[in-house]
């Protein structure tokens, strides 16, 4: 089953230009209304994921923290929009536009369920990994032009070429759904599988392809993932993030 988007909080960076050395990277999330605490605990296993593959910046970038703010509101009742997610806030350093504060909102409505169900961790990833800045800051980062379904970014694309297709010229980006998941999310056809955490439908059981954690690298992060033998992908049923696997499918942004 399909159903609609999250809409993507569009990124209004204030970009400010800073020459240092690299920085480690710490998510700290701040908590609104509308989660309860095992919810927010949720998060907290989404930071810490994010803090362990994410190591740091690229050289000449320092930020103290990307400061999330988190929260439980009425959106649209049940199975509509989840939620919504993306930075609002953003530095010019090294060369990278990165974010450096956003916004994630779910509509309380749908968190039960997905509490339940064992997907909300991977909904989380899913929107934090936004606010980092995938599919959300790629033009801003010359790695991908709106409409044209490639990513050109050289650390991602040689992943992909290592684990899924060895021939290609650019990671396939979805431009066939709607807004708020077009041009933001790797192509549900693409070689990798819809599967993996960065598409736009959430299917399980869901992984996180070295292709998904490369990408970061090409937009200003630096990463301690050692690279893969092709074909082998991180699960996240191996970090307890997945319940029961169905056929339901949502549209994530």
């Amino acid at each position: 089953m399909k159903i609609h988007s999250k809409a993507l909080i569009a990124a209004s960076f204030a970009l400010a230009a800073t020459a240092s050395q690299a920085a480690t990277f710490d998510i700290q999330v701040a908590f609104g209304g509308g989660l309860t605490p095992t919810q927010q605990s949720v998060f907290s296993q989404a930071e810490a994921y994010w803090e362990s593959v994410i190591t740091g910046y690229q050289a000449g970038i320092s930020i103290p923290a990307l400061v999330i703010s988190a929260a439980g509101v009425a959106i649209d009742g049940v199975s509509g929009i989840l939620g919504s997610a993306g930075p609002t806030f953003g530095t010019f350093q090294g060369g990278y536009v990165l974010p450096t504060a956003g916004v994630m909102e779910f509509d309380t409505a749908d968190l039960g369920a997905l509490e339940v169900s064992g997907e909300l961790l991977d909904v989380i990833l899913h929107e934090m990994a936004h606010v980092m800045g995938f599919g959300t800051t790629w033009t801003n980062n010359n790695v991908y032009v709106t409409e044209s379904g490639r990513f050109t970014g050289a650390n991602a694309l040689a992943a992909y070429r290592a684990e899924f297709d060895p021939t290609a010229n650019f990671v396939p980006v979805d431009i066939v759904s709607g807004a708020g998941t077009r041009n933001g999310h790797w192509a549900e056809t693409w070689a990798g599988g819809p599967l993996d955490l960065m598409t736009g439908f959430l299917d399980t059981p869901t992984f996180i392809s070295n292709t998904t954690i490369q990408s970061f690298v090409d937009i200003g992060y630096s990463t301690a993932q050692v690279p893969l033998p092709a074909g082998a992908v991180l699960l996240l049923g191996g970090l307890g993030i997945l319940g029961a696997v169905g056929a339901r499918r949502r549209r994530r942004t």
